[in-house]
């Protein structure tokens, strides 16, 4: 079972609907506008990270790309866009 976490955005349907097409079971999701988030552990069963990069701050995008970084976590950056993340899964 794949799973994925998503951090920043707020309709993400059209994100999930692509992850599942990828076959991801499991979809996480952050908004990543609590002040807490930024401090939030990442899960430890998580494959991807999605940051939805419009609505992110850097120190967030900072400290995932860090966290995902030592745990050799693949990390995708994309708009608020299902077709953009499509885009960017098959390049990768």
């Amino acid at each position: 079972m794949s799973k994925a976490l998503v951090i920043g955005g707020d309709r993400i349907e059209g994100i999930k609907q692509v992850l599942h097409a990828q076959g991801i079971d499991k979809i996480d999701h952050w908004t990543g506008r609590k002040p807490g988030d930024v401090k939030r552990e990442l899960p430890v069963n998580v494959n991807v990270i999605v940051l939805v990069t419009g609505w992110l701050n850097h120190s967030m995008m900072y400290r995932i790309k860090h966290v995902a970084h030592k745990r050799g976590l693949k990390v995708v950056y994309t708009r608020n866009s299902a077709d953009g993340m499509q885009r960017v899964l098959e390049a990768a």
